[in-house]
């Protein structure tokens, strides 16, 4: 991460905070605000954003385990580092069932203890943007499939059926519903999804797909389709075999899209 990664530290002794801001600030690549208690931090993070949240675990009133779970009633995506003494193995069991990122045991090396915490933010705080950027990616790859009206599925060998979603079966003027369902057999979808005068040379891509004998493990067919309201389009299809390191096939995905224009 290129920009300061901002810290909420909460722990009730204020000695704490002066320590905890010395050593995490000291590369200048973390800020830390302290709170003294769970809900003085509650209510920072309903007016501040925050990258990554360490508690302490004792604490008065609310400790770092209740506080745990009400923060992950209101974000459960925020990292969450749980910074303990030792001997808290059953704490620790605890917090990881109630959504702990991770945890630190405070020990008597400071300057070590600290560093591995420093680690444990940077690491978290990589590890949270790598995942936005990644749900963000497939949200834009979505909205492009939407958009083109490009349809995906997936074939499972070992159910010897097809799933397609919605946009599959909007191509053709209809819906999951009226054909059935979202599932289909390599049969129901030649005759009902394939021009009859193309069901020979699709029944054979089909085939070479299932055996394996496609060059490097991928697959392009056009074919014609007919909506269910007669009117005959042009369908590009491509797929690609996903195969186990003994050859077999494990599972076929693919997307199919209207190139009638084009």
């Amino acid at each position: 991460m290129n920009r300061t990664i901002r810290v909420l530290y909460v722990d009730d002794e204020s000695a704490s905070h002066e320590v905890t801001k010395l050593f995490l600030e000291r590369s200048g690549d973390l800020t830390v605000e302290a709170a003294h208690s769970a809900r003085e931090a509650m209510q920072r993070m309903a007016s501040s954003h925050y990258d990554v949240i360490i508690s302490d675990y004792q604490m008065p009133d609310i400790d770092g385990l209740q506080y745990l779970r009400m923060v992950r009633e209101k974000d459960p995506d925020i990292p969450f580092i749980l910074f303990t003494g030792r001997g808290r193995e059953e704490v620790v069991i605890e917090a990881c069932n109630a959504g702990v990122t991770s945890y630190v045991q405070k020990g008597i090396d400071i300057d070590a203890q600290f560093t591995e915490l420093e680690h444990r933010v940077k690491q978290a705080a990589a590890r949270l943007a790598a995942e936005e950027e990644l749900r963000t990616k497939k949200l834009q790859a979505n909205m492009a499939m939407d958009l083109a009206r490009i349809a995906s599925w997936e074939y499972d060998p070992w159910k010897g059926l097809y799933k397609f979603d919605d946009i599959f079966y909007d191509l053709y003027g209809t819906d999951a519903r009226q054909e059935g369902g979202y599932l289909l057999s390599p049969e129901r979808y030649l005759q009902g999804f394939v021009h009859p005068d193309d069901h020979e040379y699709v029944s054979q891509m089909i085939l070479k797909g299932f055996n394996g004998n496609s060059p490097e493990g991928q697959l392009q067919i056009r074919h014609r389709m007919v909506r269910r309201d007669g009117e005959i389009r042009a369908m590009l299809v491509r797929a690609e075999m996903m195969i186990d390191a003994n050859g077999n096939l494990l599972k076929i995905i693919g997307v199919s899209q209207d190139i009638t224009e084009r």
